[in-house]
């Protein structure tokens, strides 16, 4: 992908307020994988550019075509064409299409707004602070806070809007490290917890080659 490109992907994503996590979570793709686009680092595939014209309200020539560019915003909120915001409400609409086409939109919502982080700081406090005089629980239960970015990521994967979308979503890296960090500050087998590891490629490779990757209601 060529840089003007690359800087077009940018401006179409900041002109309709998405950040490239909930951009990648709409796509069912990891927020790296937009990051390399808007850089010129890597192409989008066939799939994932019609997804984003879709996205954006444009044909696929439209998003590509960087010469004769009437659909990115100026600084003021307008067209290129001096139209007021029309294509930005076009672009907003589009995204909430997707958005409303998640798998479990509701379920996502929901975990949103859950305040978990703070949930795990009193639960992380009380805890040690009953234990203190057991034994000390301070470095154990700081694995408590690995948990927080297992949740958002199980948050931001039930708004992809494919089931593939979905387990590539899945924490499942931070989850291997959160349960080797565990068995081994508590049991102290560091070298046999190692093949923990093994489960991440092996779990890729799964969702590669045996998830389908069609949208819910039979949806392709």
């Amino acid at each position: 992908m060529d840089i003007a490109t690359a800087d077009r992907l940018v401006q179409l994503r900041k002109a309709n307020g998405l950040s490239q996590e909930s951009l990648a979570a709409l796509l069912g793709v990891s927020r790296q994988a937009v990051s390399k686009w808007e850089r010129a680092e890597a192409s989008p595939d066939t799939d994932n550019l019609i997804a984003l014209a879709g996205i954006y309200n444009m044909t696929l020539d439209q998003l590509l075509d960087t010469t004769n560019d009437k659909y990115i915003l100026d600084g003021n909120g307008k067209d290129a064409d001096g139209e007021n915001g029309g294509t930005l409400n076009k672009i907003k609409e589009k995204g909430r299409e997707y958005l409303n086409s998640a798998l479990y939109p509701e379920t996502a919502k929901k975990m949103f707004k859950f305040p978990y982080p703070l949930l795990v700081v009193i639960v992380y406090l009380v805890v040690c602070f009953l234990l203190k005089g057991v034994f000390a629980p301070w470095g154990i239960f700081s694995l408590l806070f690995l948990t927080i970015p297992i949740y958002y990521m199980i948050a931001a994967a039930c708004r992809a809007t494919t089931k593939k979308g979905f387990f590539f979503l899945m924490p499942v890296p931070v989850v291997v490290v959160t349960v080797y960090l565990f068995l081994g500050m508590v049991f102290g087998v560091w070298g046999p917890a190692a093949i923990l590891f093994l489960a991440i490629p092996l779990y890729y490779w799964f969702v590669i080659f045996y998830v389908k990757g069609g949208k819910k209601n039979g949806k392709k």
